[in-house]
């Protein structure tokens, strides 16, 4: 499932360590809107599930920490497009090895 942040998400890839959570904290920030307490997200539950596999996440605070609520399909596009950058980012060029006759 192509998700329309997979573009923010590769850009964030290439920033620094330092900066990187950082920014990914503010992008989802933005993207997910403030955190909905406990009691709203479980009045809610099936408009968020709903928004969630539309490609809508929220952020629930759930004593003191936050959680994020999305759908698996732009969790596995996330996880498995950084999976296959970091397996072609560690990727090398193997040189030709030179064979004798005998």
């Amino acid at each position: 499932m192509t998700n329309k942040w997979s573009v923010e998400i590769k850009h964030m890839r290439s920033l620094s360590a330092d900066k990187r959570s950082s920014t990914f904290r503010s992008f989802i920030v933005k993207e997910c809107g403030p955190a909905l307490s406990v009691r709203e997200a479980r009045s809610q539950f099936y408009l968020l599930t709903a928004g969630a596999l539309d490609g809508h996440p929220r952020l629930i605070a759930v004593d003191g920490a936050t959680a994020v609520l999305m759908s698996l399909g732009d969790l596995e596009g996330m996880l498995l497009d950084l999976a296959l950058a970091t397996f072609v980012k560690g990727l090398r060029k193997v040189s030709r090895r030179k064979v004798q006759n005998r």
